[in-house]
This record gives C-alpha cells, structure tokens and sequence, in this order.
C-alpha cells in the first residue's frame, strides 16, 4: 500500500499551533489529500458576558474550560458531517477523550480506518477509558499503561512520541547556547531550576522561556525568563535547532517521553533530562543523554567535554513522524516505535 492515493484527517488540540508542524510533514509525505482540524474557540460579546456571570458572579471557575471543549467538539462533529459516510482512509485523533459522542460517532462513520493517540498518561484523564474501544487502533506512549491495561483493551499498542521530519532552514547553531521551553507546572519547577544553576557553572548561554502565565508573579528566577503567551511549535524548533543542547523536565504523571528528546536525536544535540526511563530505549547513548537521577549530577563535567556520538541513520528515521505515521496506520514497511531494552 502506498499514501499517494490516499486521503487523511487528522484531529488534534490547538495548543502550542502543533498543527502546522503535521500539516507539513503530511504534506512532505505526499498523501494525496490531507486535513489538520485543530479549532481554537475564540470568545464573541455573548461568551464573554456568560463567562464572567459564571465565574465571578456564581463561581463556576470551570464554565469557561467547559465552552471551550464543547466548541472544540462541536466543530469537528460539523465538519465531518459534510463527508460521505466511508469516504475518508484514515482518521487519527489525538486525544480522543476531548471528543464527545457526536464527533466520536462520526468519526466511525467517515473513516475506513480510526486510530488515536493519547499523549498523555492514561489515568490522568479517565474519560478516556470509555473512547478506546471506538479505535481500530489505540496508541499510547507511557509503557506503563501498555503494562496495566493492554490485557483489558486489546487494540491498546505502544508507541513513542516522534520528531517531525519535514525540511527545516539551515541556520548558524550556537554551541554554547543551551535552549528549554516550557509549560509552568509546580511538580517539575524545581527541577529545572536545579538544571539551571548547575549551567551556569559552566559559563552556558541559558535560553530558557517558561510559559507560566498567572503563575508568572508567583515565579522569579534570574536565568528564566517567564512569558505569558505560548510561542508557536515551529517557532519553538527553528530555536531548538539555533541552541548546542536541549533541557527536558519530566512530567509528574507519566513517564513518556517528550518530544524534546526526539528533537534532540534529529538535530543531534546532547540533552539533559530528569526523565530515567530515556535509558531503557535503544537509542540511548550515555555521550548524548545526561540523566539526572534522584537530584544527582555526578558526571555531568564529563558530559558536557565529551563529543556527540552520532547514530545510526536507520535508528534516526525511526522515531521520525512519518515512521510514527506508518506505523499508527499500519502501512508497511515501517519500524515499530518503541524497543525498550
């Protein structure tokens, strides 16, 4: 089977605009027809007097998270409605727990194929659970819920995160510059803080931008900088690409990896992480990956002076997005994303 021919729509949140990186690696791939639906709701005058009676006046803090996934829904539902039924190859939604029943419902009657991605822990949302078996297949990249629920849902299968893999621009890398960009979460500021001021021993250029948004006035710290608003995906990796090595900062409720560790591989930067389980995948090379383990930063001189060991090209393309893709839908040849050791 060949993607010349074939016709994709893949449904995604509109954070951090990740849509644009999928719909140019779709485009690079050469599918025939692809479709990145990603709506982002945005308030009109109705909404916003609604939203500020509920919340400040009644004290519903949730109403406006609550017209936000009901919007999201809502629209991808619509839109689908104006396929014919079986008329679409593949359908991949990410996050498929935002989905209510009517987009779920069409969903299943649009594609000839459903797979889903849940980036996240399983049990951090639990609605999920009631959406896997609307998939054919149903990806997930903690190994630990492969552990704890495969058995239960059979079309449950393993996968990592990816990088993508469409061409980027040639620019001037700053050897010295170490880069980090990030959503504020209390669990894992202290982390980075420590990554931060064992750098600066070291004499580094420190790029690190934390979104930390009404957090920002409870956070202060002199070599980061916290902003309000996210900077867009493609923004983000044209500064990954400039930086010499990457920061990555475990999530506390899951153990996947993020894709700064996939964007270190392609562009073959070293990285520094507090996420341990990085050492149970094939590509894992000690030279490349400094992990910090139980606050611990032993070797980490001896890190930064030794050389980048380069992998091989086959490994690489591996845990590239259009492996990743081939993979979820199951179009050999293909190399399955996940080998730990």
């Amino acid at each position: 089977m060949t993607i010349a021919d074939k016709n994709i729509i893949v449904i995604l949140p509109p954070e951090f605009e990740l849509y644009k990186a999928i719909d140019k690696n779709l485009q690079y791939m050469g599918f025939a027809q692809w479709q990145v639906l990603s709506p982002k709701f945005k308030h009109n005058f109705k909404t916003r007097v609604a939203n500020f009676v509920f919340k400040h006046l009644l004290g519903h803090k949730e109403y406006k998270r609550k017209i936000v996934a009901t919007y999201y829904s809502n629209t991808i539902a619509r839109h689908l409605k104006s396929y014919q039924t079986q008329s679409v190859d593949f359908i991949v939604v990410v996050r498929p727990d935002l989905l209510q029943d009517d987009a779920l419902n069409e969903v299943a009657r649009v594609a000839r194929k459903k797979v889903a991605y849940q980036w996240d822990g399983l049990a951090r949302f639990p609605r999920v659970f009631d959406v896997i078996v609307r998939f054919d297949r149903f990806f997930v990249f903690d190994p630990n819920d492969i552990t704890a629920y495969q058995s239960q849902y059979p079309n449950l299968l393993a996968c990592t995160n990816f990088y993508f893999d469409f061409p980027m621009p040639h620019v001037q890398v700053n050897a010295r510059e170490v880069m980090y960009a990030g959503a504020y979460q209390a669990g894992r500021v202290a982390s980075l803080v420590k990554m931060v001021d064992q750098l600066q021993k070291y004499n580094y250029e420190l790029n690190i931008q934390l979104i930390a948004g009404s957090n920002s006035h409870h956070f202060s710290h002199p070599q980061i900088k916290c902003i309000t608003r996210c900077v867009s995906f493609l923004t983000y990796l044209e500064s990954s690409l400039k930086a010499g090595m990457l920061l990555d900062i475990k999530a506390c409720e899951h153990n996947g990896l993020s894709f700064r560790i996939f964007e270190a591989m392609r562009y073959g930067k070293k990285l520094i992480t507090d996420n341990a389980t990085v050492k149970r995948y094939d590509f894992y090379r000690p030279e490349n990956i400094f992990v910090v383990e139980n606050g611990s930063f032993e070797g980490l001189s001896q890190f930064l002076n030794t050389p980048y060991v380069p992998l091989p090209p086959s490994l690489v393309r591996k845990y590239s997005f259009t492996n990743w893709l081939m993979y979820a839908l199951d179009i050999p040849p293909y190399q399955k994303t996940v080998n730990i050791i």
